[in-house]
């Protein structure tokens, strides 16, 4: 089965595999851990759980295994504790192994070949507070020098037990544009720098073959609608640390879609990236993959807004008015945001007033030059999302 089959599949299976009672919404430690204790028990001979440490809080951090071969694959996720896409994926990639996977050839072969270590939640204070940071604020992705955090010491740790060939950094990015274009971006991949010099070795070669895996892999679902990140050298960030420890390292950031808020189209990508990923590596097809679609990626972009209100009849006391749009973006800190029913109640930010034609969003709401008073607004006000309406209505 080829990469490209392998995908079509993985993606119509999908919905019958997916742990719908996990969700972005619902996705702390006291919610994934009995999960993964059932995953564990109910296949011992398939998965294995290793404590690996506890967060400031006490909280508990595992690595769940599963394969036997000599391929050691390193991967981890919520190190941002607001970020819990690939947590999800994650969960749902040990369903299918569970249930579909188990009479799938390739599968077997796959575990054969590779050892693969799965560290979930890295941060569960902070997915506790849907936070970025640890609960003493320390951004664990800043942290792989200085090693201030527990959780930065388990994950090094991790590393030096497993010592993998390949590691996968797995986290959600804010919405962002691939390239300069209104496309969304949906994922964005990069194999991080090692160095200043931003060389490239054989490992971080190989990092990028596998990169341009995925896009081949998932470009028939996304077309352009994958970009990569800021390669520039960040010596704190585990990611670029592990490149220079010699792992073939690859970031996965996963982004947005329109019409899913609560993210589950972006989830299943996160599946079929993640399983055609670890066969990728498994089976070395990594290595045939035209390099040419990792290296023309291009680069999240500032070119889509969470919500676009177009067509909007601004008015001055002096008497002028102007139809523009107002770009708005969601407000940072809301455990709420991954809920749709909360949508209504979710705080935005007021970016930008003007022309935005030249700019997509996660969603459109037309105006039809209802007015709108400029006394009433102003950049970087916050507002509830139902209440930027209301002020058209009443405008």
């Amino acid at each position: 089965m080829t990469t490209a089959q392998l995908a079509r599949t993985l993606f119509a299976l999908h919905d019958r595999v997916v742990v719908s009672r996990l969700t972005a919404a619902t996705c702390w430690h006291g919610e994934l851990h009995p999960l993964l204790e059932g995953v564990v028990n109910g296949a011992p001979t398939l998965f294995r759980q290793e404590l690996l440490g506890h967060s400031l809080e006490g909280r508990t951090i595992t690595r769940i295994s599963f394969g036997s071969g000599p391929l050691s694959v390193l991967l981890w996720s919520q190190m941002h504790g607001d970020e819990p896409t690939a947590t999800l994926a994650l969960v749902d990639v040990f369903n299918f192994l569970l249930s579909e996977g188990r009479e799938s050839v390739w599968v077997s072969e796959m575990l054969r070949a590779a050892t693969v270590h799965c560290i979930l939640m890295l941060n569960p204070d902070g997915a506790e507070r849907c936070q970025r940071c640890t609960a003493a604020h320390i951004d664990i992705n800043r942290d792989a020098v200085a090693l201030a955090s527990p959780e930065a010491r388990v994950l090094k740790r991790a590393h030096e037990a497993c010592v993998p060939a390949f590691a996968l950094n797995l986290h959600d990015q804010d919405v962002s544009s691939a390239g300069n274009l209104p496309a969304v971006s949906a994922l964005a991949l990069l194999a991080p720098a090692l160095d200043n010099e931003n060389s490239v070795p054989a490992h971080r070669l190989r990092a990028m073959q596998l990169g341009a895996l995925l896009v081949s892999a998932l470009s028939p679902f996304l077309e352009g609608h994958i970009a990569t990140y800021d390669d520039a050298f960040e010596p704190r960030a585990f990611g670029d640390r592990m490149q220079s420890w010699g792992t073939s390292t690859l970031l996965i950031e996963s982004g947005h879609w329109p019409g899913d808020p609560g993210k589950g189209f972006i989830r299943k990508l996160n599946f079929v990236a993640l399983l055609c990923a670890i066969k990728g590596i498994a089976d070395r097809s990594y290595e045939s993959a035209e390099l040419l679609r990792y290296a023309e990626l291009k680069p999240n972009g500032k070119k889509v807004f969470d919500l676009i209100i177009r067509d909007v009849t601004l008015r001055h006391a002096s008497g002028w008015s102007h139809r523009v749009d107002l770009g708005l973006s969601v407000a940072p800190g809301q455990p709420d945001r991954f809920d749709p029913r909360r949508a209504p109640f979710l705080a935005l930010v007021l970016k930008e007033i003007g022309d935005l034609s030249t700019h997509g969003a996660l969603e459109t709401v037309q105006a039809s030059g209802r007015v709108l008073p400029a006394s009433a607004v102003a950049i970087e006000m916050v507002l509830p999302r139902g209440d930027f309406l209301a002020l058209l209505r009443e405008g």
